[in-house]
């Protein structure tokens, strides 16, 4: 007879639990690993989506630098086919669900968040961008016959501002999202998203401006008079040099005209100040800050450099001048970069490659005259506007040419109608410093030539901010300023004497005398200046409530020294300082990072 009992009857009871515990066990370990393995399937597969997305990005950017709308379409296609399956990918509720595991769970709630980005600016912007490219390009604004097309800038300035508006918030929202504690690649992908976004948005935005203030700005709106200064880095000033030349440019119904050049001695010294100065520019500055061309650019603010230049400007061409331009020869090498070398008139070649040592130090070696030198300057900026525009520039060459100018501090821009002005002064061509230190640590170190000559070409400059900590009176932190003369140890008998100045002001000759400008944060105080022995330094505070402190040095040939200012701000953020330089000829700055300190 077969026995009653179930199988298990003679099993004990703990032997059963401990089974069931171990088949639970099992189950649960293979739900997790497959689980784990969907996620890794899916996670694999979204970054191969956004690879893809990624090289249809580039290949869309090719095509719209390049004014080639041909096939534009298939490919945004296929960049928002891409992101909406990383999209699809990282946002099912398994992955979702991962988003709350300890320790892991930050690593999928950045992925999907920068996958829906990506999908936000495949839908939102890229569609903006490839129309705007469809209606109007580079080519066929500068079509090379001394005009530019005003109205296509001003039938697509709407959409450019709302392709910008959107990339600017889709920018904002990346910069918001958390990788504290992430896998190092998955930091490292957010991080390359941001800083990729917010270059684009930065770039949406200058194009932006651009389309709203270019029409009018071109004339389209009626006749303007467009006063360029061709900076001379060789005799240093706080937006790069002095003006060694100034050429006045006509626009009118989008058509460009050049009006001719002036020269330095064109403007010799006004009277008196061609607009009234305030008490603080009196002390710092003196009145030659508005009576000088050469010193309209003291300031650290350009805005009043175009105020100041633009009045002399009009006293002088006979004018009313409603646009201020500063360049210099790095400049112009970046522009040549594009347009190709420039035939001048004495049968050379101006190139990207010669054009700065030509205008910095070449020039005075050939032509001991000065009134020569004006003349030569003259034929340089004559030669090279024609240039400019009678030929059709490479569209990608010309964008990249301006960022880089841009970038570099080089590039600095004015206008007289107040609207246009707005515009400009939120952008790094205005070259005027924040209103505010919210968003980071500013501080400007500016330079001034004092041996009242051409003696830069042979100053090399480093600037470090370092040391940073926090105190009971705020951020206190380093600025170390580094000149250096490479000036040959014979400058004084081997230089010409308009390089040397001769001694004529005080300075013996092959020295470089230079005033160094620490312009602080708000409420920032100056603990201390220091060469290795205490330095004389002018400290004040500018109507704004910045540090402005200034002193002087000289080097003779082949000397260096690092000066060191001790700042203390009342508040810094954890984000990289802006630091602001005199654009030079040869110079790099360091930045160590800043704690957060104060409230």
């Amino acid at each position: 007879m077969a026995d009653p009992r179930p199988a298990t009857a003679g099993i004990p009871t703990s032997g059963r639990r401990r089974s069931r515990r171990w088949w639970i066990a099992l189950a649960v370990l293979l739900v997790v690993l497959a689980l784990g393995a969907w996620l890794g399937v899916r996670a694999s597969l979204a970054k191969s989506a956004l690879e893809a997305a990624q090289a249809d990005a580039k290949t869309l950017q090719t095509a719209v630098l390049d004014g080639d709308a041909s096939g534009t379409d298939a490919t945004r296609q296929s960049l928002s086919a891409h992101t909406g399956e990383a999209v699809s990918l990282t946002s099912d509720p398994v992955w979702r669900a991962a988003e709350v595991l300890p320790f892991l769970g930050v690593n999928f709630s950045a992925v999907r968040e920068a996958a829906a980005a990506t999908d936000d600016v495949a839908d939102d912007v890229i569609p903006s961008v490839v129309e705007i490219a469809g209606r109007v390009n580079l080519s066929s604004l500068l079509p090379g016959d001394g005009s530019i097309a005003t109205e296509p800038l001003r039938d697509v300035a709407p959409r450019v501002a709302e392709a910008a508006a959107a990339a600017d918030a889709i920018a904002g929202r990346v910069d918001t999202i958390s990788t504290d504690g992430a896998l190092p690649v998955v930091a490292d992908a957010v991080e390359k998203l941001t800083r990729t976004l917010d270059g684009a948005s930065t770039m949406l935005d200058t194009a932006a401006r651009a389309t709203a203030l270019l029409p009018d700005m071109a004339g389209g709106a009626g006749p303007r008079n467009i006063m360029v200064m061709i900076q001379n880095n060789a005799e240093v000033r706080s937006s790069g040099g002095i003006a060694g030349a100034v050429a006045l440019i006509h626009a009118e119904n989008g058509v460009i005209s050049f009006a001719g050049t002036r020269g330095s001695d064109d403007f010799s010294k006004f009277p008196t100040p061609v607009l009234p100065l305030t008490p603080f520019e009196q002390n710092v500055y003196t009145d030659n800050l508005g009576t000088y061309i050469q010193d309209t650019n003291l300031t650290v603010d350009f805005s009043r450099t175009g105020e100041l230049a633009a009045a002399m400007g009009t006293r002088v061409f006979g004018v009313p001048i409603d646009t201020v331009v500063a360049i210099d020869p790095y400049v112009l090498a970046h522009l040549l970069q594009a347009t190709g070398p420039v035939a001048l008139p004495d049968g050379s070649e101006l190139t990207a490659d010669n054009a700065p040592k030509t205008l910095l130090s070449d020039v005075y070696a050939r032509f001991p005259d000065r009134l020569v030198q004006d003349a030569f300057f003259a034929a340089v900026s004559g030669s090279v506007f024609e240039t400019m525009i009678s030929r059709s520039p490479d569209p990608a060459a010309l964008v990249e040419a301006l960022s880089a100018s841009a970038a570099e501090n080089r590039l600095h821009l004015w206008s007289a109608v107040p609207a246009e002005q707005t515009l400009i002064a939120q952008t790094t061509l205005a070259g005027i410093p924040p209103a505010t230190d919210d968003d980071a640590v500013y501080t400007g170190v500016y330079l001034e030539d004092l041996t009242r000559a051409k003696m830069d070409y042979y100053l090399e400059t480093k600037v470090d901010l370092r040391d940073a900590r926090c105190t009971s009176q705020g951020a206190e932190y380093v600025v170390a300023v580094t000149l250096t003369s490479t000036a040959p140890a014979d400058a004084a008998t081997s230089l010409p004497d308009y390089v040397t100045a001769g001694g004529r002001f005080g300075t013996p000759p092959g020295d470089i005398a230079t005033r160094v400008v620490i312009h602080g944060p708000l409420g920032a105080a100056l603990l201390g200046a220091s060469d290795g022995t205490d330095l004389a330094v002018k400290a004040v505070t500018d109507p704004n409530g910045r540090l402005y402190a200034q002193t002087d040095v000289t080097l003779t040939p082949g000397a260096s020294t690092e000066l060191v200012f001790t700042v203390v701000a009342p508040k810094a953020s954890d984000v990289p300082p802006n630091l602001v330089t005199t654009p030079g000829i040869t110079g790099k700055t360091t930045i160590s990072t800043f704690p957060r300190c104060g409230s």
